[in-house]
């Protein structure tokens, strides 16, 4: 791959730098009232309204309509069995699961969970048995073969049991795959009630069954790979139905009227085209023939929003989660294998370290989500850098900006002098050659953008970096996402594991050795023997159990410290609220932050590109 983005962000970067220092909480623009459609004379009022807030309207909300939706590509399968995030934008909105992440109300979701096929459950004084009661009077879509019968518990069992010997995320999940893993049986004891015994009190046991991706325990029919096949088709209990997919061009669901929780699914039918292409898919945006931008991994660039509101301005505007250019924060996760022969540089602390350094986070986020123009403009963006935990993770996550992160935050600082001084101390005066692996076909969104910016700040710190492209499906998630580390170089990836949502659950699949496929692989002892960290690892096994809030957040604050000097691996440069686009018509939208597909959102038929604003 050429290098012209890279390029292009180095000659931007002064005047980046300059934008930065030299705006303010007053800085007005005359282009972005132009672009709002108002003149130089506007209110600040006026000119904020570029950003909408969110307008819960579910009271007003009716059935019907058609929503125009893209997806950006084609899952490798429809089967809910294997992780694969094309599959993310629509399969929630097919199947159920037991329990599910409860959304944030205008704010980003915690670690709170709702129920789902599980109506409710008990946890035991002592942490080791969930009881979940099953929720009656749910049925399967009518399809065949299952033709809208009703869920039983042996549909229940099933799902545990497939998953089990085939999911993704099992490993993570079940004691019988891994040891350390907390789930030791899940057993029916009538008709409706389940009892979970765990291994030991994990604090986010149940929200391991929960997951916003799949992989993991998804509800399927017990016709399931036999006269139902999953990997053309999809049958769940959800709140849409599969009504067709053709590869390449796209999918239909329609409104499942039996769906238990009615508040959910005002949308009649869904058309979903894939479209592959940004440029593209904003063309479609502009002309009405999609209602958003705003999906899993592929949402507007920043620097498309003025021109977008200026050229059509019926379209909203609304400020989204705080966003990465990738999918799940673009992790450069470390290969330990050797190069050329050789032991990878990479096993030395120093050089992690003076890669981190040489990385500019402040430029790498306002070239991504254009925060000094914004703030030029008067809306102010709010950005962070992420530490080994990502930053959304409200009131766990630590600020590496922060005093209060202690001495390691100066690893998270652009100095790329001290950096060069690291990586010389370290053996490579004239740096060392490598290979970058990512994917760059579109199913990460930005992913690709942000290896090459990532890669050019290595670049200047002296390592000549050799681009090396890898396949989504066959490469990338076998390899660098789930390999453990088993590769050369380095490689960009997005966090997977069963973690629930828990922030020490996110950090103890990548950072503890037991922690399963996601774990990076790394060992203090260079051999290479994927054997972990001890220091790291007690931290995990005592803040895994640790019921205390807390006491746990504090040991959680306490890994992020330590990894903030080991570098096992360097988290995304950093993040900052995205801005969605979506036409009026779909209202609430932004409501329910993080939420499942189509939360509770309908459609305004009396709103633009339907009817008039």
């Amino acid at each position: 791959m050429s290098h012209n983005y890279w390029s292009s962000v180095l000659d931007k970067r002064i005047n980046r730098r300059r934008a930065l220092a030299a705006t303010g909480s007053t800085a007005l623009g005359a282009a972005f009232l132009a672009a709002c459609g108002g003149d130089e004379g506007g209110s600040e009022e006026e000119t904020n309204s570029l950003v909408l807030p969110p307008n819960d309207t579910l009271k007003q909300a009716k059935v019907g309509g058609v929503l125009k939706d893209r997806n950006f590509g084609d899952p490798p399968s429809l089967d809910v069995i294997q992780a694969t995030v094309s599959w993310n934008p629509f399969g929630f909105g097919v199947y159920s699961t037991l329990v599910m992440p409860a959304p944030g109300y205008l704010k980003p979701a915690g670690e709170d969970l709702l129920p789902d096929v599980a109506e409710s459950w008990e946890v035991s004084p002592d942490g080791l048995t969930i009881t979940l009661k099953i929720r009656q009077g749910v049925k399967w879509h009518n399809k065949a073969p299952v033709n809208g019968r009703a869920l039983t518990m042996d549909d229940v069992v099933f799902s545990w049991d497939r998953m089990s010997a085939k999911g993704s995320a099992r490993s993570g999940i079940v004691n019988k795959v891994s040891p350390n893993a907390p789930i030791l049986s899940f057993t029916p004891t009538d008709s409706r009630t389940v009892q979970i015994k765990l291994k030991e009190p994990l604090v986010y046991a149940l929200a391991l069954l929960g997951g916003s991706t799949n992989g993991g325990m998804v509800i399927v029919p017990a016709e399931t790979d036999t006269t139902f096949d999953p990997r053309q088709d999809m049958i769940g209990t959800g709140p849409f139905t599969l009504t067709n997919y053709t590869q390449s061009v796209g999918f239909t669901f329609k409104r499942n009227p039996e769906y238990w929780d009615k508040q959910w699914n005002f949308i009649e039918d869904i058309e979903m085209p894939i479209i592959t292409e940004y440029a593209a898919t904003l063309a479609q945006l502009k002309a009405g023939n999609i209602y958003r931008f705003a999906q899993s991994g592929s949402d507007i660039n920043a620097e498309d929003v003025l021109p977008l509101k200026r050229e059509v301005p019926a379209i909203s505007v609304y400020q989204g989660d705080l966003a990465t250019a990738g999918v799940v924060g673009n992790i450069l996760a470390f290969g330990w294998l050797p190069i050329d022969g050789k032991p990878s540089p990479v096993l030395d602390e120093r050089v992690r370290q003076a890669m981190s350094m040489a990385i500019d986070r402040d430029t790498y986020i306002d070239t991504f989500h254009n925060v000094s123009r914004f703030a030029q403009e008067g809306v102010s963006i709010d950005s962070r850098w992420d530490s080994h935990l990502i930053a959304t993770q409200e009131g766990w996550w630590l600020d590496p900006k922060r005093e209060d992160f202690g001495p390691n935050a100066k690893y998270f600082k652009f100095d790329l002098a001290e950096a060069k001084k690291l990586l010389a101390a370290a053996g490579y005066p004239s740096g060392f050659e490598a290979p970058s692996n990512y994917v760059t076909s579109p199913e990460l969104g930005q992913h690709p953008k942000s290896a090459e910016v990532v890669d050019g700040f290595l670049r200047d710190l002296g390592i000549k970096v050799v681009t090396t492209p890898i396949h989504y499906t066959r490469e990338y998630q076998p390899n660098y996402r789930d390999g453990r580390g088993q590769f050369m170089g380095w490689g960009y990836v997005a966090a997977v594991g069963a973690h629930g949502g828990s922030a020490i659950g996110r950090l103890a699949t990548e950072f503890w050795s037991q922690g399963g496929n996601a774990f990076k692989g790394f060992s203090v002892n260079g051999q290479n023997d994927q054997s972990g960290d001890p220091q790291l690892d007690a931290m995990f096994v005592k803040g895994r159990v640790e019921q205390d809030d807390n006491k746990r957040k504090a040991i959680v604050n306490d890994i992020q410290k330590y990894l903030g000097k080991t570098m096992y691996s360097i988290p995304g440069p950093g993040r900052a609220a995205s801005l969605t686009a979506a036409w009026p018509v779909l209202a609430n939208w932004r409501v329910w932050q993080q939420a499942r597909p189509l939360y509770r959102l309908w459609l305004d038929d009396t709103k633009a590109p339907i009817g008039k604003t």
